[in-house]
């Protein structure tokens, strides 16, 4: 596992010995961050189940303005340290939030403009997560949310709250990108 483009490109990140962390493989993160391209820039971005930190400081190598990552694993939060350290990362550049994803949610006051999400496989509040951020006041039209899932994981492609706007199926993998619902009302 490696930072794929920008300022680490080519450094390698820790993850867990025991494959309790299942990263992004560096193939799915391409392809996200390909899709991506400049939109990371000087942007705010939440990490959330961040595990070592792959995507999130994959954003910050391309230039995100700051990252908090949300994982409530302590095992997971002292690799994601390593990973940080090792990086040399400015402690102004990021923030650690030991917090479980839906409280996170159902919590956050921040604005972000990426959230970056990387659930367990066998995640079963997948579809309350995403309408718990997507329904807030601080998810923006102009924001977007980018998701790796399980197939058999599967989200509903438009609600009240968002639209998914392109997938794309990688093995086990369907990557998601969603975006606030425009309203009908004129």
């Amino acid at each position: 596992m490696r930072i794929i483009s920008g300022q680490y490109k080519g450094r390698r990140l820790i993850s867990s010995e025991d494959f309790s962390i299942r990263p992004t493989t560096d193939r799915v993160k391409e392809y996200i961050f390909n899709i991506l391209q400049d939109f990371p820039l000087q942007k705010n971005v939440a990490d959330i189940f961040a595990g070592s930190g792959n995507l999130g400081l994959e954003a910050l190598s391309r230039g995100a303005k700051n990252v908090v990552f949300v994982e409530k694993s302590v095992q997971s939060i002292k690799i994601l340290q390593k990973n940080i350290e090792n990086l040399k990362l400015n402690s102004k550049q990021f923030r650690i939030e030991n917090n479980d994803a839906i409280r996170f949610a159902q919590t956050n006051t921040e604005n972000f403009d990426l959230f970056l999400l990387d659930p367990p496989f066998n995640y079963p509040e997948l579809q309350k997560l995403i309408n718990g951020i997507s329904g807030s006041f601080y998810f923006k039209n102009e924001n977007l949310l980018v998701l790796e899932h399980e197939i058999t994981n599967l989200i509903e492609m438009e609600n009240q709250y968002y639209t998914v706007i392109k997938q794309k199926k990688f093995g086990r993998s369907l990557i998601s990108f969603l975006i606030k619902k425009v309203s009908d009302a004129s």
